[in-house]
């Protein structure tokens, strides 16, 4: 019995372990908060910097998704960008970042968020025939996001994102007035490990060969 507690109590910490925001820090003019729950255009606004959060964790998609960028690089233009999938099934970590004036305001800033896995998708584009941020705003549930605005997003004039060499981190650069700008991140997603119980079950099975 000694010997299942001890099994269990590792796997425990192992699922709580897994379950670390994604995350790691932050530089720049960038600050992360808690996932909000109205993120529409005009309520979450500042003009000096700007708010990151994690959104889903380790899911698979259940669709495909269109994303801007995915390589290590510089983008600093509409012709930059490299628009592709990421295939449903597969499992990502979803992450945003969100910088909206008050309405009549405008501001610029310069920013870095590091993220705990590589970061294999950047969403940004969101005009008519291509609305990626619309699109994958259910990885954002159930935060409240603004749909079927043309400039919601990066224009890619005044603004430009770096994915570093070390392919985890974001810099960016942005410039607003209204509406924002505003970025989703997707990076790779844990497969689930075997739950507790799982692995209990296994113990004692195990357990109980040894004992025949």
């Amino acid at each position: 019995m000694g010997k299942f507690c001890l099994a269990a109590a590792a796997c425990a910490a192992l699922v709580a372990a897994n379950s670390e925001a994604a995350i790691l820090g932050t530089f720049g003019q960038v600050t992360q908060i808690a996932q909000p729950a109205d993120a529409q255009l005009d309520v979450l606004t500042t003009t000096s910097f700007a708010y990151c959060w994690n959104e889903v964790q380790d899911v698979a998609l259940s669709q495909d998704v269109w994303v801007n960028a995915f390589a290590p690089g510089n983008y600093n233009s509409s012709g930059s960008l490299t628009n592709t999938q990421i295939a449903q099934g597969t499992r990502v970590r979803s992450h945003y970042i969100h910088f909206d004036a008050p309405p009549g305001g405008s501001g610029a800033i310069q920013g870095f968020v590091k993220f705990d896995r590589p970061i294999i998708g950047v969403i940004v584009l969101n005009t008519p025939g291509f609305r990626h941020l619309d699109d994958s705003d259910f990885l954002g549930a159930p935060t409240l996001f603004t749909s079927g605005s043309d400039f919601r997003g990066m224009e890619m004039v005044n603004d430009s994102f770096t994915i570093t060499v070390s392919g985890d981190t974001l810099q960016f650069s942005m410039g607003i007035s209204q509406p924002g700008d505003f970025i989703r991140v997707l990076t790779e997603g844990d497969v689930p490990a075997p739950s507790v119980l799982s692995l209990a079950g296994m113990s004692l099975f195990a357990i109980g060969r040894r004992r025949r």
